[in-house]
């Protein structure tokens, strides 16, 4: 009896080991660009180390559980004429890694990360152009 719950206990920590989703290296700052092919589109590079604002995109990520190390780019809206997000991530101890998301409906949050981060970078993006 002991040796079935020896075996148990350790199949149930081997699991809870090796199942557990890694903790989220924190993000230590981003950079990103968006572009569009419309005319005199902003498509300049914007670098994020403001706390708040690299801890709303840390939000976005983990509301949908997006692994920005290997992204999905299956979630991308498929269509021509969108607008494009390019974005290098910089981790505090790990190496960056950029992605690129892609939004049909321009910069309407529509509950989807693509549409949310869209959306949360388009607002930077007006914020930086206004000062």
């Amino acid at each position: 009896m002991s040796v079935v719950v020896a075996v148990a206990l350790a199949v149930l920590f081997v699991t809870d080991v090796l199942l557990k989703p890694a903790p989220a290296t924190p993000i230590q700052g981003l950079e990103f660009h968006q572009s569009q092919a419309v005319p005199n589109f902003d498509d300049g590079a914007h670098d994020v180390t403001d706390p708040v604002k690299l801890a709303a995109f840390s939000t976005l990520v983990k509301k949908y559980s997006i692994d920005l190390t290997d992204f999905n780019t299956a979630m991308n809206d498929g269509c021509t004429g969108g607008l494009a997000t390019s974005i290098t991530v910089t981790f505090t101890h790990s190496a960056s890694q950029k992605l690129r998301i892609y939004a049909c409906g321009g910069d309407t949050a529509k509950g989807t990360f693509v549409s949310d981060a869209t959306a949360l970078f388009s607002q930077w993006r007006t914020d930086d152009k206004a000062q």
